[in-house]
């Protein structure tokens, strides 16, 4: 079947408030305050967009049309957060070790991992935000550092990177 095809089968008014009701519920259950200015609605544009265009290819999917722009959104909004987290962990401001007051800058450190703790954080998770802060970014120089594979790194920062956006709101409040 055509995207065409598709698209006239499918009652789309229906799909794309489905759709935005999916990417509402989404937004508010990850909890991400900073959402650049985009709103629900805008995801689901961006993904009809993308599936119009070809650059979600509709035509190898294996699936229904409704379950492809679901994964299609499911995965936008995934990356979406992804990468606001890592330009999160990239820059974490709040923990810069070059500043001025490196006292508070300890402190301040100090007390992000005692949130990361209390957040469940286990001491792989505590080793490699360590390695972030101190300006070690790479998963091979971070495995090199720990002694450990670099498999391994990666499921550790997957672990973190879900504990940041609790962190970042919780650490706020010492700045």
């Amino acid at each position: 079947m055509t995207l065409e095809e598709a698209l006239k089968i499918n009652n789309m008014d229906e799909l794309i408030d489905s759709m935005t009701a999916y990417a509402y519920t989404y937004i508010k259950t990850i909890g991400l305050k900073d959402l650049q200015g985009k709103q629900a609605e805008d995801f689901v544009a961006e993904v009809l967009m993308k599936v119009a265009e070809g650059d979600r290819d509709w035509n190898k999917a294996t699936c229904s049309f409704k379950e492809f722009l679901f994964g299609c959104l499911r995965s936008h909004m995934s990356n979406f957060v992804k990468s606001k987290r890592q330009s999160f962990v990239d820059d974490p401001k709040y923990l810069d070790s070059d500043t001025a007051d490196c006292g508070k800058s300890d402190e301040l450190r100090d007390k992000a991992i005692f949130i990361l703790i209390d957040e469940g954080a286990d001491e792989d998770e505590i080793n490699v935000f360590d390695c972030w802060v101190d300006g070690i970014k790479k998963p091979s120089d971070i495995a090199n550092q720990l002694n450990k594979d670099v498999k391994e790194v990666y499921n550790i920062a997957k672990r973190l990177i879900r504990r940041i956006p609790k962190l970042q709101e919780q650490i706020k409040i010492f700045i």
